[in-house]
C-alpha cells in the first residue's frame, strides 16, 4: 500500500491505461467508516499477511491492544479490507479483492474482481452482498470494474458503497463512471447517488451522517489533480464541498457520533500526512496530529463510538520494518498509544460499538 502522497501521483498521471498499470484503485485512500454512537467496543483493522502485501485479512482487537482475533481467512492472493462495523457491533461489511479468473473478465482496474461482503465478528456467516453485475437496461450501463468501500447506515438497513462502471461515453472521466451508490442490507434495491452525469471526477469512500440523511465522501478531480471531501443528500441533491482542494483531504472521512465534526486525513503538497477535523459546513478546520513532512504519517483514522478517542494507522510503526501500526489517541490528538507492534502492514481501521445483544 502506498502513502496518500504517492497515491495522488499515481491517480493523476494520465489516461486510464496508466491507472490500470499502477493499480490506483487498489491503493487509493480507503473507504469511509461508520462510527455509530454508543459504548466503545473493539477495533477492526486489515493486516497484510505477507511481505508482498498480496494477501490481507481482517482482525479485531481491544482498544488496549489485547484480545487480537483474526476474523476473515482469505485464500492466498485475496485481500479483505475497508471494513465497517455494523451499528449493533456484531458484523462487518468489507471489500474483498480477488484475482480474476484466467481468461475471464477483469472487473477491477487493478486486475482484481472486487466485491462487497458481510461477516459475523467471529468469522462465521460470510455473505456476498454486492456483486459486480449490472443491468444494462438501467441508466449508465457498462462493464463493472469494482464494488468497493462499503459503509453501514446508522440503522443498519442500508449500505453505501462505491460502484465503478466503464463505458466509452464517459470520456471526461477516463471512460469510467465512479460514483456513490446505496443498497439494502439484504443486497436489494441498488441505486446511484452521485455522478449521475459523469464528468471529470470520481467519487469514493462514502460514510453516513449520524441521522442517516446525508453521505460524506471523497471526490477525486481529474482536472485539478486533487481530492476533497463533499457531503450530499441521499437523493443526490444538496452537494456541498467541505474541504478545499489545496488540502488534498480524504483518507476515509468519518462523521463524529454527535454529528458536529468530520474526521479526515490530508496530505497537502508539503509532504505531511495528518489527521484533521472540520465541521460539516466546512468551517473550523483543525490539524490534530501536527506532523511535518519528516515526521510520522497518519493514514486511515476514525472516531470511537463515544466520540472521545480516535483510532488511526500511523507510519512508521514500531515494528522492525517500520510498516504502519494501529494507534489510539484522544480526540484532540494527544495521548497517543500503540495498539499493534508487528512487523506486518496494518491499516484500514474502524472502531465498533460494544455489541448489542
Amino acid at each position: 500500500m502506498t502513502t496518500r502522497a504517492h497515491t495522488r501521483r499515481h491517480v493523476f498521471r494520465a489516461p486510464l491505461v496508466a491507472l490500470i498499470a499502477c493499480g490506483f484503485l487498489a491503493a487509493a485512500p480507503t473507504a469511509s467508516v461508520a462510527t455509530p454512537p454508543g459504548k466503545n467496543g473493539q477495533i477492526a483493522f486489515r493486516r497484510y499477511l505477507d511481505a508482498k502485501r498480496s494477501t490481507g485479512a481482517l482482525f479485531r482487537a481491544n482498544s488496549d491492544g489485547s484480545g487480537v482475533v483474526q476474523v476473515t481467512h482469505p485464500p492466498r492472493g485475496v485481500v479483505d479490507q475497508f471494513e465497517d462495523w455494523s451499528p449493533d457491533g456484531r458484523r462487518l461489511v468489507f471489500e474483498r479483492k480477488v484475482p480474476c479468473p484466467a481468461g475471464g473478465p477483469r472487473d477491477g482496474l487493478d486486475d482484481t474482481c472486487d466485491r462487497v461482503y458481510t461477516v459475523e465478528s467471529d468469522g462465521t456467516g460470510l455473505t456476498a452482498l454486492v456483486p459486480c453485475g449490472f443491468d444494462v437496461d438501467k441508466p449508465f450501463p457498462g462493464i463493472c470494474v469494482g464494488a468497493r468501500t462499503p459503509a453501514w447506515s446508522p440503522d443498519g438497513s442500508m449500505v453505501a458503497f462505491r460502484y465503478a462502471l466503464v463505458d466509452d461515453r464517459y470520456a471526461g472521466s477516463y471512460d469510467t463512471n465512479i460514483g456513490i451508490w446505496v443498497v439494502g442490507a439484504d443486497g436489494s434495491g441498488r441505486r446511484q447517488v452521485t455522478q449521475l452525469t459523469p464528468g471529470s471526477s470520481w467519487d469514493r469512500e462514502p460514510q453516513w451522517s449520524p441521522d442517516g440523511k446525508k453521505l460524506v465522501f471523497v471526490r477525486d478531480d481529474l482536472v485539478r489533480k486533487s481530492e476533497a471531501v463533499f457531503t450530499v443528500n441521499l437523493d443526490g441533491t444538496g452537494l456541498l464541498q467541505v474541504t478545499p482542494w489545496t488540502l488534498h483531504a480524504g483518507g476515509r472521512p468519518d462523521w463524529s457520533p454527535d454529528g458536529k465534526w468530520i474526521l479526515v486525513t490530508a496530505g497537502p503538497p508539503d509532504g505531511s500526512e495528518n489527521v484533521y477535523k472540520i465541521h460539516p459546513d466546512g468551517t473550523g478546520l483543525v490539524n490534530l496530529t501536527k506532523q511535518g513532512a519528516g515526521g510520522s504519517h497518519h493514514l486511515t483514522s476514525t472516531w470511537s463510538p463515544d466520540g472521545t478517542l480516535i483510532v488511526s494507522a500511523r507510519r512508521p510503526g514500531v515494528g522492525p520494518n517500520g510498516y504502519p501500526d494501529v494507534v489510539v489517541m484522544r480526540a484532540d490528538g494527544s495521548g497517543l498509544h500503540w495498539i499493534t507492534k508487528t512487523p506486518l502492514w496494518e491499516r484500514s481501521v474502524d472502531w465498533g460499538r460494544r455489541p448489542i445483544r
